[in-house]
């Protein structure tokens, strides 16, 4: 765990002006530490619909690997849904909880969101699902979602870890947005000069 902070620590110092590299790099920490199949970073946009900020799949947990053509594929047909309405999503629930949220059986959990079993039956699979809000103040700005296949939902210390990679990808977001309203408006003056 504390290599993978630093790692994304590392990047988030390199990456002023641009959040998606450790965005990238928090799903792939995730996926070493957590056992997973699917992770996203879906982000509200200004429109206030969900819009895919980054994606990572891998090859399904105890079965033979998919090949980097059906990675790619799959990456492919999820980011074609998106943007997607926030109603009724885990993101949504996430956010008005303030919580990280645990979905041991996504299709037939009697808590699970309408838009979240949706989803699930949308591509014919069953999974566990846990969602972390992006929180920037009292404003949810997004979620980090791992999915896997294995049902039974996360442990304590996952939904922890999550709930710390969640922490560092807000942190990246708001200093690219801070740098770049920063260097737009120095523009502006030098313009204006």
């Amino acid at each position: 765990m504390q290599q993978a902070t630093a790692e994304v620590l590392q990047v988030i110092s390199q990456s002023v002006d641009d959040a998606q590299p450790v965005l990238d790099k928090i799903l792939e920490s995730c996926g070493r530490l957590i056992t997973s199949n699917w992770l996203f970073v879906n982000l509200v946009g200004d429109d206030g619909r969900l819009h895919l900020a980054a994606s990572h799949v891998f090859g399904k947990v105890g079965r033979v690997g998919w090949t980097q053509a059906e990675l790619e594929a799959i990456n492919t047909s999820i980011a074609k849904v998106y943007p997607i309405a926030l109603e009724n999503t885990a993101t949504a629930v996430a956010i008005a909880s303030g919580r990280v949220l645990n979905f041991p059986d996504v299709l037939n959990g009697d808590d699970v969101p309408m838009g979240a079993r949706a989803s699930a039956q949308a591509v014919g699979w069953n999974y566990s699902q846990m969602t972390a809000p992006l929180m920037q103040g009292g404003r949810g700005i997004g979620s980090i979602a791992v999915m896997r296949e294995a049902l039974g939902g996360f442990t304590a210390k996952e939904q922890a870890l999550l709930k710390t990679f969640a922490d560092q990808a807000v942190i990246a977001i708001q200093n690219a947005r801070l740098f770049n309203e920063t260097k737009d408006a120095l523009e502006q003056q030098t313009a204006t000069a």
